[in-house]
């Protein structure tokens, strides 16, 4: 027997007759899907059939894309030029309901242009940036109280202005590089007479990523064995954390009781070479999120499992654990039904509450096939 085989063998063993927690208040269902659905919702005929499609496949809930780099709804905080389409997420909404389909929208919250360089926004405001790799890149200091502020308010008034029955949160995170902030590097000088910029310079390290791979960047092993790294570390932790209170208050305010979600890399990003700086332990333990869904994004049976019970065994027990199967991403790929059904038992064999499928467009060729399985996962008896 291989090592995939004896760690699918010990997880049957070892968790037999999961009770499913998805019942909680807060919870949407038992199945999710991402779904960017941006060429059918041009459409009101082919966004209706995709609905119906998504409902037809056994899924209860969608994660639909509201903003990365732009903004998918019609926004009057962003600038007018981040705004990709004004009417997506109305119809959305709207089509999704009259399926039955909750929705919940996804705000990649720190990401504003993404790895190759900042956005209008950031180009406006470059001090709201992160610098690394030379550069200036599209990524917000959360240690900056106006970015943060600019964040939070792009959420409140989504949430305020479209019926939507949760919030997903995703890039609530540093970028995976070794770099720093002008407000870090101003906190730093004061605190500890140390220039940042003068440390995360030199040298290459690949870090670990949300797929468990490495990064294939260079950047500065020589910063990261620095003495003030730590410090670092945990300072920027620190201010991700209030960003992510200060998200859980404006929606309390703007709508008291809406539930909120995160995707997050993983129990890794605490035990391995990582800069993301996500502590999503310290978000359920204060009751910022409402229930989680870490990545599943590995394409060996050993490796989708190893980070499936690492996960398990940090998320507390009660608290819905869903579990995000990359069914395409830039990590790998599963290549029919026999692989995703294979995954959806060890998740559900690790303790899995429930299941998020990135995306509904890799999905959609196997949903058919895999509609009663999608059906019956957690109502085993």
């Amino acid at each position: 027997m291989n090592k995939a085989n004896i760690l699918f063998a010990a997880a049957a063993l070892a968790l037999p007759g999961i009770t499913s927690t998805v019942a909680a208040a807060g919870t949407p269902g038992r199945i999710g899907v991402y779904a960017r659905l941006y060429d059918e919702s041009a459409s009101r005929e082919k966004l209706q059939e995709a609905m119906k499609l998504i409902k037809g496949a056994g899924i209860d809930f969608i994660f639909a894309s509201a903003k990365g780099s732009t903004i998918y709804w019609d926004s009057q905080v962003a600038p007018p030029e981040l705004v990709k389409d004004r009417g997506y997420m109305a119809r959305i909404v709207q089509y999704a309901h009259a399926e039955g389909l909750k929705v919940y929208p996804v705000v990649c919250v720190a990401t504003e242009g993404g790895e190759a360089a900042p956005n209008a926004l950031l180009k406006r405001e470059p001090s709201w940036s992160f610098f690394y790799d030379g550069a200036r890149r599209g990524y917000i200091d959360p240690g900056n109280p106006e970015a943060r502020r600019y964040e939070v308010s792009l959420i409140s008034e989504l949430v305020s202005k479209y019926d939507v029955d949760g919030l997903s949160l995703d890039y609530c995170r540093c970028p995976n590089r070794v770099g720093y902030t002008d407000s870090g590097r101003a906190e730093f000088l004061k605190k500890h007479n140390v220039d940042l910029a003068r440390i995360a310079g030199a040298g290459s390290e690949a870090l670990d990523t949300e797929g468990g791979k490495k990064a294939t960047n260079s950047i500065a092993v020589s910063a990261r064995a620095n003495p003030i790294w730590p410090e670092w570390q945990k300072w920027k932790t620190a201010q991700i954390n209030t960003l992510t209170r200060e998200i859980r208050a404006a929606v309390n305010k703007a709508k008291p009781g809406l539930p909120i979600s995160s995707y997050v890399w993983g129990y890794h990003t605490y035990t391995n070479r990582s800069e993301v700086s996500q502590d999503w332990v310290t978000w359920i333990n204060e009751g910022l999120l409402d229930w989680i869904n870490p990545s599943g994004y590995r394409y060996t049976d050993a490796s989708f499992l190893e980070a499936a019970r690492l996960n398990r065994e940090h998320v507390p027990k009660g608290f819905p654990y869903y579990i995000t199967i990359g069914v395409k991403t830039s990590h790998g790929s599963l290549k029919d039904a026999a692989e995703i059904r294979k995954q959806m038992t060890m998740a559900r064999q690790c303790g899995a509450d429930g299941l998020v499928f990135f995306t509904w467009e890799a999905l959609r060729p196997f949903a058919k096939e895999l509609a009663g399985d999608i059906k019956a996962f957690g109502r085993e008896e």
